[in-house]
């Protein structure tokens, strides 16, 4: 009897513990997914690179590459890219394919990053000249991309030595957030505009003060963004409109979504199949001490027997549960897709019955 109650300990152990394992991963992949969105590609990489030590899954090397690629670090985006093609040895050619396609997207759009080209990939007269210059730089600080525009400001003030670019560098840090490099650049400002009228000085102390507000923590009353000053006439870079909203799509699960819950479900059912073997070896064993009975009638052994049996239903009534268990699990885990279910399904076993309990949402 005693030797029944363990396995049956056992199995339900072993239940727990893997649905618990198959929540911690989907857990942690939201977790990646999350910072990847949210501009902490450093963390979602990190994440994802901890999940692919312990799963050995490429799909968390793909997914490193998607997150590179919306936070524009194209270069790194391309490597993980070519590392997915190399650790992937049983890719289908649909996986392939996307995953050269990202590497030719991510390649095109360093070059363009580079050069400050147009979406064609060339560079136009106008955009050579100091407005096309103006008008390039004004476009990368308004899409998020300050490294592209300041670095395209610098150009124009080491070839007009106009302040005023310094200036349209500390608006650029600004609008996207980098409060201690706009500080820098304000003062920067300040320090080789030598004729600025006091209007001119007051509103770029105020700059600094709003940026090291937000530096310390304290955030200062929402403004309209404003037209940064124009100096001797100059055509400032930044224009009063606010900054374009970017929306990138979700990391892809490289059709490879719900992989927890299949790797979950495989759990239960094998657990399950080992019930089933267990049922059937007590009840052979109660079935040979029956043989025995006929023979010599024995209370004691017949008690025995009684309980063998018993057992041996308890055993096939938790394999059977488990079975339908870690089908439903695997099952939920190929219809995951764009809904991502929330399912807890749990075998139930008592003296006179054995089933499962499902709950969740679809």
């Amino acid at each position: 009897m005693a030797s029944w109650k363990c396995r049956f300990l056992v199995i339900a152990y072993l239940l727990s513990a893997g649905t618990a394992w198959a929540k911690d991963l989907e857990s942690r992949e939201n977790a990646a997914r999350a910072a990847c969105l949210s501009g902490k590609y450093a963390k979602g990489v990190a994440i994802l690179s901890q999940l692919f030590v312990e799963t050995e899954d490429a799909v968390h090397i793909y997914n490193q590459g998607r997150c590179f690629e919306q936070n524009r670090r194209y270069e790194d985006a391309i490597a993980r890219f070519q590392e997915f093609l190399r650790v992937g040895k049983k890719l289908g050619k649909g996986e392939k394919d996307d995953a050269q396609k990202h590497i030719a997207d991510c390649q095109r759009l360093l070059a363009e990053q580079s050069s400050g080209a147009t979406p064609g990939g060339t560079l136009t007269a106008k955009q050579s000249s100091k407005e096309g210059k103006e008008r390039a730089a004004k476009k990368a600080c308004l899409t998020g991309d300050p490294v592209a525009g300041v670095a395209i400001l610098t150009d124009l003030y080491l070839d007009t030595n106009d302040p005023t670019h310094l200036f349209n560098q500390g608006r650029c840090f600004e609008q996207n957030r980098r409060y201690d490099d706009a500080v820098g650049r304000f003062r920067e400002y300040l320090e080789k505009a030598k004729d600025l009228s006091p209007e001119d000085k007051a509103d770029t102390h105020r700059h600094i003060a709003n940026c090291e507000s937000y530096l310390r923590g304290k955030p200062v009353e929402a403004a309209t963004p404003e037209v940064p000053k124009v100096v001797a006439e100059k055509t400032p870079v930044v224009e009063s409109k606010p900054a374009e909203v970017i929306v990138v799509a979700p990391v892809p699960n490289a059709g490879r979504g719900g992989r927890g819950l299949r790797t979950a479900g495989g759990v239960v059912a094998a657990v399950g199949a080992a019930g089933l073997v267990t049922g059937l070896v007590l009840n052979l064993k109660a079935n040979s001490m029956s043989g025995n009975l006929e023979a010599d009638w024995n209370p004691g052994t017949n008690s025995t027997r009684e309980g063998y049996k018993t057992a041996g239903w308890v055993a096939y009534g938790g394999g059977a549960a488990c079975m339908v268990a870690g089908t439903v699990l695997y099952y939920l885990g190929w219809r995951r897709g764009e809904r991502e279910p929330s399912v807890a399904v749990v075998p139930t076993v008592g003296p006179d019955m054995a089933g499962t309990f499902v709950v969740g949402a679809f």
